[in-house]
């Protein structure tokens, strides 16, 4: 039998390799305020019903256009009138606004306003943009003497995260546009590797949990740790309990001193439990890594930074019971490059119903889980499904905090039942891995289409 492999340490050249990647433009924005009458633009190439579309849904308005009118619209400008804005938008098209039965109508034509008798349907609901829009992430090549705060100083930078051994910077602008510009300013520069966006990961809910009043509190019923095997938790910070220090490694942090409330059980504390009881029988040491901030959202640059502690640190599973819309090139090239020195990255599919991509869950060779629901196996009425999912775990469990428990319910927990399991399988059967991975995924397949 082929035991699991230990993952070779990252060196402090563990992103070399990654190329150049320029982050994407700032996301098109139209803010529309009903109530100050102040419009903001700053969009590229849209087709005339995009935008009428993105109008309705923001104003209320019945858009009506005269059919086979069509246009491509640039604009950028802010704290315009209403009157202004649409001025600006419909160039040498004709509009008017009236009232019709009490709904505000806006006729856009080319000839007469009766000609205007083609709807136009609300847009969609768009997913947030968890960009951060006056911050970059930059990689400085290995070989340049450059000086990351000279470079920041040319380009009107603060430098507010820095990791040497790396070279990676998380750098802070003015604004978005200030950025935008530096980026495009510093893209031909001969001593930078790669830039990105930096992108908000929000805080998990303290394990989507409710506290259930009255209920007992079980003795720890695990065996002793197995060597082998180290779960990096990349997470909130852990309340450690009784019985937790034996196993668990030492705590690591890179936002500061945690500061958990003590009458409200922690996420991170709630898939400590988790990864515990679906290894019970065969645990092994768990590395609790936490990267947000005490009461606050993180970014995808310390979570990035948490990985790689973990990963350092001897973790060759990282559990990331975590998610958001971002798609961070800077998290994506670490984690191939984990993947590529054996590390597993086991990730949460997302509590948003739908096919929508989540990441890190959705990056190629990531691990994705989504939840089941205990009562009946299928996928949980709030769990995603998109594609990328891999693989399907309960998303429930009972765990404890100072003699309260509390029921837990999410892809999180399932997400920490999954790396459990293939943890336990590799302790118990003495496989690799890649073959944990793949026994995993046979008994627990992802939801049918």
């Amino acid at each position: 039998m082929e035991m699991p492999i230990r993952c070779s340490i990252f060196s402090a050249v563990f992103l070399a390799a990654v190329l150049f990647a320029a982050p994407a433009r700032a996301a098109d924005s139209l803010h529309w305020g009903t109530g100050s009458n102040s419009v903001s633009v700053d969009i590229k190439d849209w087709p005339l019903h995009k935008l009428l579309g993105k109008i309705s849904a923001l104003t209320g308005w019945r858009v009506i256009i005269e059919p086979g009118t069509t246009a491509t619209i640039t604009a950028k400008f802010k704290n315009a009138s209403p009157d202004e804005a649409l001025n600006r938008l419909l160039g040498n098209l004709n509009f008017t606004k009236d009232a019709s039965n009490g709904v505000s109508r806006l006729l856009v034509y080319h000839t007469v306003p009766i000609a205007a008798t083609q709807p136009i349907e609300p847009a969609p609901p768009e997913a947030p943009d968890y960009r951060i829009p006056n911050e970059l992430l930059l990689l400085m090549k290995r070989n340049s003497t450059n000086s990351i705060d000279d470079l920041a100083k040319a380009i009107g930078a603060t430098v507010i995260g820095r990791d040497p051994k790396t070279r990676l910077y998380r750098l802070q602008f003015t604004d978005g546009d200030a950025a935008d510009a530096a980026a495009g300013q510093i893209a031909g520069d001969n001593s930078v590797a790669m830039v990105d966006s930096n992108y908000i990961v929000e805080r998990p809910a303290p394990a989507q949990s409710t506290p259930m009043p009255g209920a007992a509190v079980p003795v720890l019923n695990v065996s002793s740790p197995v060597n082998g095997v180290v779960i990096g938790l990349v997470d909130t910070a852990v309340q450690m309990q009784n019985g937790f220090n034996q196993y668990s490694l030492p705590p690591l942090t890179v936002v500061g001193q945690p500061n958990e409330p003590a009458d409200q059980i922690s996420h991170g504390t709630a898939m400590f439990e988790n990864l515990l009881q679906g290894m019970a029988s065969a645990p092994s040491k768990i590395l609790p890594v936490d990267v947000y901030p005490s009461g606050d959202s993180t970014t995808t640059y310390q979570v990035l930074e948490g990985a790689v502690a973990a990963i350092n640190s001897g973790a060759n599973i990282i559990n990331l019971s975590m998610g958001g819309t971002g798609d961070s090139a800077a998290l994506d090239s670490l984690i191939q490059q984990g993947i590529q020195k054996g590390v597993l990255f086991v990730a949460a599919s997302g509590n948003t119903p739908g096919t929508a991509p989540t990441y890190p869950a959705a990056y190629p060779g990531v691990l994705a889980i989504t939840a089941s629901d205990p009562s009946n196996g299928r996928l949980a009425s709030y769990a995603d499904d998109g594609s990328f999912v891999r693989a399907m775990d309960s998303g429930s469990s009972i765990v404890y905090l100072n003699g309260q428990a509390w029921q837990t319910q999410g892809t999180s927990t399932a997400t920490a039942f999954a790396t459990a399991a293939i943890a336990q399988i590799i302790n118990q059967q003495h496989v690799s891995l890649s073959d944990a991975v793949t026994q995993f995924i046979q008994s627990h397949p992802p939801p049918k289409p």
